[in-house]
This record gives structure tokens, C-alpha cells and sequence, in this order.
């Protein structure tokens, strides 16, 4: 599963494209940079909501604000330390180049092979950039961090006990959420934002009960309903893709007709959870989401390879 993370220290950021960005990042998102002429290496820290075991670590570099080199380090908290990034312990792993694009506007990712590392902070240490004719402030920039692994259980039940006998410890002050971890995994699976998968999930379980109750007409009318939330969840999405795209490419005729189809299919996601709210049947558009969502397939655009 893609483990969800919160940027905890930067040592700078651009205005316009703060670390944060890295916390929900798409191939459209401009991720996080460098504040202009910094100095190097730049480190860019970041916490899991306990303890994790990384199995496989993905970079995608900036296309103009391309590093050199990025080093990786993992960080575990000592027993009964001050829990925070600050006094963890880190352990280096290595590093890998990315390569000098010239003037092409690619971006690079960098694959690397952790084979389940036990940590609670991973930490990138960013080295100086490459030339490039629209980098003119010596910036760095990393678009998406992609982390695939696995909660570790027993070393997230340890240090929550130790939170629990006095230690504030900063991950799991946020809660460990795993449930809406999973919604941020599945969403990525099912190819829908997370907002349709919490509805397909709510109509799930209103679905068990029916079947639980016997209410078997309720758990047909809900199954219909559950389909039809997934077919406009799959189509926004790739709606939004595409409509950043248009942007992108300022092609503005394209962009507008495909806000006016996000905007529908939103609208018909908020008559289905209301005809599951308020019991009404929910099928006097049973192919809207269908109609709607038909030709806005899949308009991802690759802008990197792996190296």
C-alpha cells in the first residue's frame, strides 16, 4: 500500500510550491521546490503515522529544478527520547543521480529497493541542481514521493504504549487513522478521488445492513446506487485529469466543457447520497454517471520514467 506521510521539517520552500504538496501529489501537482539560491544540501523530512516497513521508495524529480544526487536516510525514536524528527536517530541507506535533462522538459523518477526498512521518518538530503536554462535561481525540486510498504504493527503498539505512559509522539498525536490511510490506498486502486470511495464505503455498509435485516428490495436499491457512485467517482477523476491537462496545454474551449462535465457528475454524486439519506430510489438517472463519465477516459499524461 502507498503510505501517507506529513512533511515534518523543509529547509526551505518556494512560496508558490511549499512541501506540502507533497502530502496528496498527482503528476499535475507542482510539488515541492526549493526557496531561490539556497544552500545544499536541502533536507526534506517526513513522518509516518507510527512505524512503517518501506519496501520501495519512488522520487519524480522537477523537470527544470532537476537535483543532482538525493541521498536517503531512515529515522527511528529512541526509547523514552524527546519524540520528534529532531532527536530520531537516522540511519544513511545511500543515494541515487538523477541525470542532467538539458533543455527537455522530462521529468525523472528514481525506483529504489528498500526490501521493508522498519522507521518512522525518512529523510532526503538534496543535492545541488543541474543547469538548466529555466532554473535561473539555483533551485531543487522533487514533484511526488512515492512510499510502498506496510504499517508495522507491534513497533506502532510499543511506541503508542509510550505515548500513552507520558510521550507526546508526534505521528500518533494525529491519530493513527488507518482506516483513512486505506480510503487514500484504495482510491488510488479504484482510480477514484477519495471523497467517492468514503461514499461507496458509506452505502457499503448501509448495504450489509440491509442484507443483515432482510431487507433484501434496500440492499438491491443500495447495490445500484453503490455502482453507479464508483462509475462518477472513476469519470471525475479522470475528468479532472483532463481538464488540467486542457489547462496546461491552453486549450481553454476543452477545459470548460470539462469543468461543465465535472460539475455534473459532482451534482449526481450529491443526488445519489441524498437518495441514500433521505431512502428515495435513486434510479431516475441510473446511467447519468455512464453518459457523463463516457469519454473522459484515462488522460493521465506520463512525464517521467523510471531510471
Amino acid at each position: 500500500m502507498r503510505l501517507p506521510f506529513t512533511v515534518v521539517h523543509r529547509d526551505s520552500e518556494a512560496k508558490e510550491s511549499p512541501a506540502s504538496n507533497l502530502h496528496n501529489a498527482t503528476v499535475h501537482s507542482p510539488g515541492w521546490a526549493s526557496a531561490p539560491f539556497p544552500l545544499f544540501p536541502q533536507e526534506v523530512t517526513l513522518a509516518f503515522t507510527g512505524a512503517v516497513c518501506i519496501d520501495t521508495l519512488r522520487v519524480l524529480a522537477h523537470e527544470h529544478f532537476v537535483p543532482s544526487k538525493l541521498h536517503v536516510s531512515v529515522g527511528r525514536v529512541p526509547k523514552y527520547s524527546t519524540p520528534d524528527h529532531t532527536s530520531a536517530k537516522f540511519k544513511y541507506l545511500g543515494f541515487v543521480r538523477f541525470a542532467n535533462n538539458g533543455e527537455w522538459k522530462l521529468r525523472e523518477q528514481q525506483t529504489i529497493e528498500l526490501k521493508g526498512v522498519s522507521c518512522s521518518f525518512l529523510k532526503l538530503s538534496v543535492e545541488k541542481p543541474h543547469s538548466h536554462g529555466k532554473n535561473l535561481c539555483g533551485q531543487v525540486g522533487i514533484v511526488d514521493v512515492a512510499v510502498e510498504g506496510e504499517v508495522d504493527l507491534d513497533q506502532s503498539t510499543k511506541l503508542l504504549k509510550v505515548g500513552q505512559q507520558g510521550l507526546d509522539f508526534q505521528m500518533l498525536t494525529h491519530g493513527i487513522d488507518l482506516d483513512e490511510d486505506f480510503v487514500h490506498s484504495e482510491a488510488q486502486v479504484e482510480g477514484m478521488g477519495a471523497d467517492a470511495v468514503r461514499m461507496v464505503r458509506r452505502v457499503a455498509m448501509l448495504k450489509q445492513d440491509a442484507e443483515w435485516g432482510e431487507d433484501f428490495d434496500e440492499a438491491q436499491r443500495l447495490s445500484g446506487i453503490e455502482g453507479e457512485i464508483a462509475m462518477c467517482g472513476r469519470g471525475l477523476k479522470d475528468a479532472e485529469a483532463q481538464k488540467q491537462d486542457a489547462v496546461s496545454n491552453e486549450d481553454y474551449a476543452a477545459a470548460k466543457a470539462l469543468k461543465a462535465k465535472t460539475d455534473e457528475l459532482k451534482a449526481r454524486l450529491r443526488e445519489l447520497m441524498d437518495s441514500v439519506q433521505g431512502g428515495g430510489t435513486g434510479d431516475d438517472s441510473a446511467s447519468a454517471c455512464d453518459a457523463r463519465s463516457r469519454g473522459a477516459g484515462h488522460g493521465h499524461v506520463s512525464r517521467g520514467g523510471a531510471a
